[in-house]
């Protein structure tokens, strides 16, 4: 897409002298900082991080010892590592903003401190990245430019680019150097070499890399035949990771890897754009519109998304990206999104946090987009949502009973196959929301460790079937891979009906004996809302016993045979089946894990159904409705 329309002579003619381009202010640039404070919510901002900065003056900065970067080998843990190397740049960017709002010079001296120290690390990749095993130390013969050497990279060149004239005036040495050590460690590596895997585009490491990469690149690289060159080829991976998205947009990843996958492509396309002066641009494509409603389109309630794949069921939106993409591609929507998000979901509220600053490393690009890209005096419209996506690439559906988020039900249903970006072995899953609150739910994923990208990765209890609301047949779960896919998928939107089927029987093992599945959703918009779920198993030969499991934040109440009530507020919803078909077990589910219990708390109920026959076939409905 974007080599097609812009070949390598364009980009060399159309990109703008280094010392005209100013994408941001930089600190020197005293009138554009002051006029932000016009506003009160940013001279919050401001309090909050000359605060935060002040804070900092003469403490420590966090150390990285070698034993801490070897645990990942050893042990497995990739945490212990990454926190500190994290609050090291998270810091770095405090204090270079506030330095910004204030440019009395107090901080620089803490800057250069930050600085020179991330420029003494080994390497600037994490050692989950950097596939040196057996040895659990990196490889200082081979640069590896995984997502947070980049990331690195962008923070230095944004450091130098904010406040490099007071940094100069301190070390001119200094800038010298973290400018040397950024083209050597990221950007020439990036220039030289092929061998990287996310120049393939596979998934989010694309854009978020090739994003950090050009910004850093276009702060530091004053040769614009060199700019051009390695912009073109960032150009051509970001096409390849464009081109492994159907035209619906939808990401296989999830809402949660939306704002490293779409989003950092918007970061990229910004690049472009406010370097060209709008030269470059492909926000017009409907592909690129496609992609970026994406966040949007299954966007379930307040913070809760349609979180399949490896995403928590709560996302705190990037709202500086999402504003941007819906005002490049003409989306109020978009735009509303990341006002509500700014203020949880509640129109009457005022901005809080005042900034984004849960990012891993790099808080100084949401940073700068929140002052520079979303106006202080923005207010939420409460844009109405559609009350249908259906992406039939990607297999999934949300439906809505209503268009104002946080009324009535909601389903959202996947197909697709087992080989997705960050799979789960889930086609069939679905999930159900009512009256803005999670009732049946898709639980997330754990903190990621070792095991979480190796060959263990489907004993994990919430990436495995089991760990979804998908049908276990004679104990068998589904199993990973691309070939593992739903067949014979239709859909259908009629008199207020909206139908969702698939065979899933593809996605089990050969040796479960498995003859067909056939599983089919409706959405009933007649009269009083409600979602059935109809399963039909047929095994080839013998007995049969299916196991249903779902999820459920509420405790659940039988209040009748055949019938649960989840105790979701404002109203319960009720869960109707045929008790002379499926026996039901409820338990406890505990929840130890910190990133599962940022969605849940400590506990999930399990709700366990199960059709048993001597027969070769079972079939069941299952209904949710809202209490009367």
């Amino acid at each position: 897409m974007l080599t097609t329309r812009y070949d390598l002579d364009t980009v060399r003619r159309s990109l703008l002298p280094l010392e005209e381009w100013r994408p941001f202010p930089q600190a020197a640039d005293r009138d554009a900082w002051q006029a932000l404070l016009a506003s009160p919510l940013n001279r919050e901002r401001r309090g909050f991080l000359v605060g935060q900065a002040e804070a900092f003056l003469g403490q420590p900065w966090p150390s990285l010892p070698a034993t801490t970067y070897m645990e990942f080998v050893r042990n497995g843990n990739r945490s212990r590592y990454e926190q500190p190397y994290f609050a090291r740049r998270r810091r770095l960017g405090m204090l270079v903003l506030a330095e910004c709002f204030e440019a009395q010079g107090r901080f620089l001296d803490e800057i250069a401190n930050g600085l020179w120290a991330i420029s003494e690390e080994a390497s600037w990749s994490v050692p989950a990245h950097a596939r040196n095993a057996p040895d659990p130390l990196p490889n200082a013969d081979a640069e590896m430019v995984d997502l947070f050497a980049a990331e690195t990279a962008m923070v230095v060149a944004h450091a130098l680019y904010l406040v490099g004239e007071g940094l100069g005036e301190i070390s001119p040495a200094l800038v010298r150097r973290l400018k040397k050590e950024t083209i050597r460690r990221v950007i020439e590596p990036v220039e030289t070499r092929d061998d990287f895997t996310w120049f393939s585009g596979f998934n989010n490491w694309t854009p978020w890399i090739c994003s950090n990469v050009e910004g850093a690149a276009m702060r530091l690289i004053d040769d614009p035949d060199r700019l051009a060159a390695l912009t073109h080829k960032l150009m051509a991976t970001v096409d390849r990771f464009i081109g492994h998205y159907g035209p619906d947009g939808g990401c296989d990843e999830g809402p949660g890897y939306w704002g490293v996958a779409a989003g950092a492509m918007l970061r990229f396309l910004e690049h472009l754009y406010s370097r060209t002066n709008g030269a470059l641009s492909v926000y017009d494509e409907p592909l690129i519109g496609n992609m970026g409603r994406f966040i949007v389109d299954t966007h379930l309630a307040g913070p809760w998304f349609t979180n399949f794949a490896d995403a928590p069921a709560r996302i705190d939106l990037r709202r500086d990206v999402v504003y941007r993409y819906g005002e490049r591609i003409g989306s109020r929507l978009m735009q509303d999104a990341a006002l509500l998000s700014a203020r949880g979901y509640d129109a009457a509220n005022e901005v809080y946090p005042v900034l984004h600053t849960r990012a891993n490393g790099d808080i100084i690009s949401p940073i700068l987009g929140e002052l520079f890209w979303m106006p202080a005096d923005a207010e939420p419209q409460n844009v109405p949502n559609e009350t249908l996506n259906w992406f039939p690439d990607l297999q999934v559906l949300v439906a809505r009973e209503s268009p104002t988020l946080g009324e009535g039900l909601v389903l959202a249903a996947k197909g697709g196959h087992n080989g997705e970006s960050h799979n789960h072995n889930d086609l069939g899953q679905f999930i159900l929301v009512l009256d803005g609150q999670p009732a049946i739910v898709d639980i997330g994923v754990e903190t990621y460790t070792r095991k979480t990208f190796s060959d263990e990765r489907y004993t994990i209890w919430c990436i495995r079937s089991s760990g979804h609301n998908v049908p276990l047949v004679n104990g068998h779960e589904q199993v990973a891979g691309a070939d593992r896919r739903a067949t014979h998928v239709t859909f259908s939107e009629e008199d207020g009906v909206t139908r969702l089927g698939m065979n899933l029987e593809g996605a089990y093992p050969e040796d479960a004996g498995i003859a067909s599945i056939r599983r089919e959703f409706a959405f009933c918009r007649n009269g009083a809302a409600r979602v059935t779920v109809s399963d039909e198993v047929a095994v080839r030969e013998g007995s049969t016993r299916v196991t249903i499991p779902l999820y459920t934040p509420w405790e659940v109440e039988e209040v009748a045979p055949g019938t649960l009530a989840l105790g979701a507020a404002p109203r319960r919803l009720l869960v109707s089946f045929d008790p002379a078909l499926l026996d039901v077990t409820v338990e406890d589910a505990p929840i130890e894990d910190a990133r599962l219990q940022s969605s849940w708390g400590d506990l999930l109920r399990r709700i366990t159904l199960v059709a048993e026959s001597d027969d070769p076939r079972v079939a069941y409905r299952l209904e949710f409705a809202a209490e009367a």
